[in-house]
């Protein structure tokens, strides 16, 4: 073989491993405005996280808890849906402050308030639900009835987040899920 027939050999043999490398581009940069809507959806997420978890351990040993641990397990609940009705406020002013001029994106936006509001129901019948089922003596309340008021706040969290991906789909706001990496390796 010649030296230009190894060159040729050689620029295919690398040439293939190059061309099957993905190029990563940064996300466009957002506007401050819908930074701002962005951020404070972040934080109620946030804050409904910590539901999902407080559900999760009274779902995980209700059966064989004591008493007290019930008990205490209802005041997480209770605090947890009381930290996140708090959020709900001023995460509903900030999306409202977005001004869309795109019928779809004003639809997404009315659909994002609408289930805001509902959340916002759900989580103060959940602080009012748990906030009963943690006085002292509930105990066998919080294992008989616990489980179902908490599955019923979490109903209202999916349906929240179902019109956020909507709302977040149209206004170009990417977000990652959490505990994702922003740019996950391809192996």
């Amino acid at each position: 073989m010649t030296r230009c027939s190894w060159l040729l050999l050689g620029s295919l043999v690398w040439a293939g491993p190059v061309s099957a490398q993905t190029v990563m581009r940064p996300d466009h940069p957002v506007d401050s405005g819908r930074a701002a809507v962005r951020d404070a959806l972040l934080i109620l997420r946030d804050s409904l996280n910590t539901i999902d978890g407080a559900a999760a351990r009274l779902q995980r040993d209700f059966l064989q808890a004591s008493g007290p641990s019930l008990l205490s397990r209802a005041r997480v609940m209770r605090e947890a849906c009381a930290r996140s009705e708090r959020t709900v406020t001023p995460t509903r002013k900030a999306v409202l402050d977005v001004r869309p001029l795109d019928p779809r994106r004003l639809k997404h936006r009315s659909e994002l308030v609408g289930a805001m509001d509902h959340l916002s129901g759900a989580l103060a019948r959940c602080e009012q639900d748990f906030a009963a089922m943690s006085r002292p003596g509930q105990g066998e309340t919080v294992r008989g009835y616990g489980n179902d008021r908490a599955i019923r706040v979490q109903s209202a969290m999916r349906k929240y987040e179902n019109a956020l991906r909507g709302f977040l789909g149209v206004m170009g706001i990417k977000v990652t899920r959490l505990g994702a990496n922003p740019r996950a390796s391809a192996g």
